[in-house]
């Protein structure tokens, strides 16, 4: 069911504890955005899309803890365990700062979610082939392509408080990508050549579910915005975006993962990537 998204803030003991253990977000250049300077469509559109942001990042929150829940109950290695439960507080303070920086342009947008659909819950899989669907789908997918599309945003911010946040959070989410490769580099040992054809089906199924983020409405590249103002906060414009996404897709997740045995067919990617032909570095 869904209900109004709204996050809230205990202050107090809660606060001191987790400036302790995330400090830099308070020294960002809070109060330095001025939504005056700016065209309203601009700040209507990066409101807009740092709204989406903190439902992001807090869908992050409760992937990461379903996550660690699965490493749990596959005995993964403790230290692996550790480093994972520690990218929830790693969200939350993210979840906090795309927030922060909603509010100095005027406020979050209404926005209604149903957190039950927030993050996959594999069901009718052993221990062992649900850890590593969740590590595929979280770490190897959502958070590398999270990484590539995220710095190609900050390299084209210019207001120094978006660009802060972003510098932050990327700080963060490489280790949050890397997880990846370090849970199958202990799995692979445990996985044999069915898992890994069907996690190869698992890795199509996802992709082609956020497709549409490189395959946008060709029309959108008609629509008039003041898009240097809209780069300046933060955001793309929706066809340089795209063009990112599929290089993202290409490069940092079906490339990596191809060398672990976890893939698709040629025609399949050709199809996904919507380029006619196998997009390669070589």
């Amino acid at each position: 069911m869904k209900t109004p998204f709204e996050l809230d803030w205990m202050g107090g003991a809660a606060e001191h504890y987790f400036r302790k253990t995330r400090p830099g977000t308070a020294q960002l250049p809070w109060g330095t955005l001025d939504p005056s300077r700016y065209e309203p469509v601009a700040v209507a559109y990066a409101r807009s899309a740092w709204t989406d942001s903190v439902i992001n990042e807090y869908r992050a929150i409760i992937s990461f803890s379903e996550m660690a829940r699965a490493l749990l109950d596959v005995r993964a290695p403790l230290d692996l365990i550790g480093m994972a439960s520690d990218f929830l507080g790693d969200e939350c303070a993210h979840a906090e700062m795309a927030s922060r920086l909603a509010m100095e342009l005027g406020g979050a947008l209404e926005r209604n979610i149903d957190v039950e659909c927030f993050t996959p819950r594999p069901r009718g899989l052993t221990a062992m082939q649900g850890a590593s669907e969740l590590v595929l789908r979280i770490s190897c997918i959502e958070e590398a392509f999270s990484v590539g599309v995220m710095t190609a945003s900050m390299q084209a911010t210019t207001h120094p408080l978006p660009r802060a946040v972003y510098e932050a959070i990327l700080r963060d989410e490489s280790h949050h990508s890397r997880l990846g490769g370090l849970y199958f580099e202990w799995a692979l040992s445990r996985i044999d050549e069915a898992e890994l054809t069907r996690l190869g089906r698992v890795l199509l199924s996802a992709l082609q579910d956020i497709r549409f983020l490189w395959n946008p409405d060709p029309r959108l590249a008609t629509v008039k915005a003041p898009w240097g103002e809209i780069n300046a906060l933060g955001w793309l414009e929706p066809m340089r975006f795209a063009e990112v996404a599929r290089g993202v897709v290409a490069k940092e997740i079906l490339d990596p993962l191809a060398t672990i045995g976890i893939g698709i067919e040629e025609g399949e990617r050709a199809t996904l990537l919507g380029t006619g032909a196998v997009v390669s570095d070589g």
